[in-house]
């Protein structure tokens, strides 16, 4: 039996690391996640950041492991806020995503973000199992 892990990324308008974070707690309250990296992305977009958190998923992957990650997936985008629809799920084991894009509901949960990419994995997950980065504050020279 596998645990699985769930990995959430935010894209979130923000002038720096800070408060890309900043933006993203209480979607860290709500969910009990931890922050495992944060990356600027403005090659992409100006002023673009990707914030990853990261959890453990109550399910666990037995002999169906596809439909375990697409309930993970499903089952923490429901519990996000009232209203949130039943995504749909694409799955390739070890993982199972769906990508948030609809503004008025993601905004509730952070301000600024654009889109929120939750991924279920099976086993290890690629940040180190749940491994959280050093939070300490930023420290700027």
């Amino acid at each position: 039996m596998d645990d699985l892990v769930l990995l959430i990324t935010v894209v979130v308008e923000a002038a720096d690391e800070q408060q890309a974070r900043d933006a993203c707690d209480a979607l860290i309250s709500r969910t009990d996640a931890q922050v495992v990296d944060a990356r600027d992305c403005s090659d992409e977009e100006p002023g673009c950041w990707a914030v990853v958190l990261t959890r453990p998923s109550a399910e666990k992957a037995t002999h169906n492991v596809s439909a375990a990650l697409a309930r993970a997936v499903r089952t923490f985008v429901r519990g996000l806020a009232d209203g949130f629809p039943t995504p749909r799920v694409a799955c390739a084991p070890p993982t199972a995503w769906t990508v948030l894009d609809d503004p008025e509901l993601i905004n509730s949960l952070v301000p600024g973000a654009e889109r929120v990419l939750v991924e279920a994995w099976a086993g290890d997950d690629p940040f180190g199992a749940g491994t959280a980065r050093d939070n300490s504050p930023i420290k700027t020279s």
